[in-house]
């Protein structure tokens, strides 16, 4: 299993340079699941509604709001795995072992970790310090 990380999902649904080399290389995969984290639907959807909430006129709104039906549309087609408790307890024990890093991150970590994934991100600088996680960086 491959799990996108918010960089990587972010970058195909911007679909700029970096999301066209991510999707080419997803082409390229065969019979392996494709997934995103609950914590990385849980990024955009906080995301998209601080946009919603800084919209001061009509016409931002309405940018606002088309972005995020543009996110729920993106997610109808993606599998999404869950924070378990399995997970949570991953959490925990990296919590521990890498105070530094993000809570959010760890979360992540802690789901690919459980579901013996390996994590496409662009952030090696924080998940590589987790030296039992696997990671690639498919942008470049």
């Amino acid at each position: 299993m491959y799990i996108l990380d918010t960089d990587h999902l972010s970058f195909i649904q911007r679909n700029g340079q970096e999301g066209k080399r991510i999707l080419t290389r997803l082409a390229a995969v065969e019979e392996v699941e494709i997934a995103v984290t609950v914590i990385t639907y849980e990024e955009q959807v906080r995301g998209r509604l601080s946009v919603l909430s800084r919209a001061k006129n009509p016409d931002e709104q309405i940018l606002a709001y088309q972005g995020l039906q543009q996110l729920a549309t993106d997610y109808r087609s993606i599998v999404i795995v869950p924070f378990t408790r399995r997970a949570a307890l991953e959490h925990q024990r990296l919590r521990k072992a890498y105070p530094r890093l993000g809570n959010m991150d760890l979360k992540i970590a802690a789901i690919s970790l459980t579901n013996n994934a390996i994590l496409l991100t662009r952030n090696l600088s924080d998940f590589g310090q987790i030296i039992e996680l696997r990671t690639e960086d498919w942008s470049k």
